[in-house]
């Protein structure tokens, strides 16, 4: 039996819908070929599934984010007029009908296939009961060559198992939303409040998750109560602090450097008591 006879039975199923004229192209991993295989940390996990012919089907869920498909070719196919996504129900889903979920835009030049967090969602929940995801890519002519690229279910569940598993234990924060931290002190003092030292607990553990985190920048900062002197000293004070409370959490000394700004740098105004609260801080930044 030829490769292409050995196809999973959902590909001809399209094939019914698309015109007689057309030229088609089959993807999609046999019975025997569907492999699906994970990697995970706790910044990324992946979920991949290999085309046999055409390329990889990948979801990936990183640190704080929403999770991701995307279908990549291993080699260039000619841009396509339009995609559409079809999940196609197996013969044993006796009742359920295979139905369009989506219609996916193209881009001239573009031909790798990325869904958004709802989309990746819904492709994935189709996966897991069982439905074959199937790319439709239809091309520009007279002919309208189409490719038609299944992404199989079959052998999902061990890795599915591993990938959600993995997904319980990411991290709750991206780099994008904890590059930045503020943190305030009280009037005159260089005393770390509570809820700056668990700040630093968020910043150690991720700094000790994340190798690309090369230096810790912390600038301290005060309100315009007090002599220039003694306000750059104030804010060196605070940095200091800061830093010292990561070092005792295993942070590396290297990768720390301080500055301090005293009151030349306000984000607020100083002439309100909220202002001046708001100016006796450090920000703390984290740099790939």
């Amino acid at each position: 039996m030829s490769k292409t006879q050995q196809l999973p039975a959902l590909l001809f199923l399209l094939m019914a819908c698309t015109q007689a004229n057309a030229q088609i192209a089959r993807y999609g991993a046999t019975l025997h070929e569907s492999q699906w295989g994970t990697s995970s940390s706790r910044m990324q996990c992946a979920l991949r599934h290999k085309i046999p012919g055409y390329g990889q089907a990948l979801f990936t869920k990183n640190a704080g984010e929403a999770l991701i498909f995307s279908l990549s070719p291993s080699m260039p196919f000619p841009t396509t007029q339009r995609i559409e996504l079809h999940s196609v129900a197996p013969a044993w889903k006796h009742g359920v009908q295979s139905k369009i979920l989506l219609q996916i835009p193209t881009t001239e030049g573009e031909r790798k296939i990325v869904l958004d967090g709802k989309q990746s969602l819904q492709l994935f929940n189709e996966l897991v009961q069982g439905m074959t995801p199937i790319f439709k890519a239809i091309g520009a002519g007279e002919r309208q060559t189409e490719r038609l690229t299944a992404v199989s279910p079959v052998w999902l569940k061990p890795a599915q198992t591993e990938f959600t598993t993995c997904i319980t234990n990411l991290l709750p924060y991206s780099y994008s939303q904890i590059r930045q931290s503020q943190l305030q002190f009280d009037f005159g003092s260089s005393t770390l409040l509570p809820e700056a030292m668990q700040r630093a607990d968020q910043l150690v553990e991720f700094i000790q998750e994340n190798n690309n985190i090369r230096r810790v920048r912390i600038d301290g900062h005060t309100d315009n109560v007090g002599r220039n002197r003694y306000n750059r000293t104030l804010g060196q004070r605070r940095a200091e602090a800061f830093k010292q409370y990561l070092l005792a959490k295993g942070v590396a000394e290297k990768m720390i450097t301080l500055k301090s700004y005293g009151e030349r740098k306000p984000q607020s105004s100083n002439r309100t008591p909220a202002g001046r609260a708001i100016n006796r801080r450090i920000l703390v930044t984290l740099e790939r």
